[in-house]
């Protein structure tokens, strides 16, 4: 009898723990992991222009017209403020020939023209005062000369150097003067091929190198009674070319 009555409680109490057990299990499958009411999400699009990142001590808001210009932009406008819209040059000039010793004080004018691929087109009015002087012969003129030149970079890494190039043009007046007293008077036009180098030490200040490489010229000696006229052409630097060193000042303007 106690056997049966203690069978009966051990079955009554398994069936109240496996009752127990299925409504623990209800209760969880009854509550949700994730409120999806909380989380609503269109299935046609999201609306980015009103979105916003918030936190509790600033607002991220992101705005087209503030986004950084592209390599491409930056690029162009260190052009344009590389090749300023004018510059002042002043120097110096040095050269020998077979018997002659060449020297020339110079002062110029450079405007740009136009702007190009990494390049600029600039135009000078400058004035030159020359001498020469070997044995027996003495020469003094002083020059006007305009020039158009090409500035180019010669490569995307070394920007501060530039290849120039270009026609000139020179009209000048002066003097002959011999050993023993005699002189006269001299006129030269001169046409040239230039070419050089500038190199930017700062923003604002560079060195120039100039020659000619080729020249015509005409020149025409007036004495008391008649006048005589010499025409010459010649090529290669340092032969009857100046080597001529400049320092410039650039303008910063650089809007064209």
């Amino acid at each position: 009898m106690k056997t049966k009555q203690l069978f009966l409680f051990a079955f009554a109490f398994l069936i109240t723990c496996a009752a127990s057990l299925q409504s623990q299990n209800f209760l969880v499958s009854e509550t949700p992991l994730l409120d999806l009411d909380v989380l609503s999400v269109s299935s046609n699009s999201i609306d980015l222009e009103s979105y916003e990142v918030n936190t509790e001590d600033y607002t991220l808001e992101y705005s087209v017209e503030n986004a950084p210009k592209s390599i491409t932009e930056n690029d162009a406008q260190s052009n344009v403020v590389a090749y300023a819209l004018s510059m002042i040059a002043l120097g110096a000039g040095f050269g020998v020939n077979a018997d002659q010793t060449l020297w020339c004080l110079h002062a110029e004018y450079y405007l740009r023209l136009a702007m190009l691929n990494r390049a600029a087109i600039y135009g000078s009015v400058g004035a030159t005062y020359n001498g020469s002087s070997s044995d027996f012969l003495t020469t003094t003129i002083f020059d006007v000369t305009l020039k158009v030149l090409m500035f180019t970079q010669l490569a995307k890494q070394y920007q501060q150097v530039r290849f120039l190039y270009g026609l000139a043009a020179a009209y000048g007046f002066g003097k002959e003067k011999f050993e023993d007293g005699f002189s006269y008077d001299i006129t030269r036009l001169t046409m040239s091929l230039v070419i050089g180098f500038q190199i930017m030490l700062t923003q604002q200040w560079a060195l120039m190198i100039q020659s000619n490489l080729l020249n015509y010229q005409e020149l025409t000696r007036t004495f008391e009674d008649f006048e005589t006229k010499a025409y010459s052409r010649w090529a290669l630097i340092n032969k009857n070319n100046l080597l001529a060193l400049s320092l410039i000042y650039t303008f910063a303007n650089s809007k064209r």
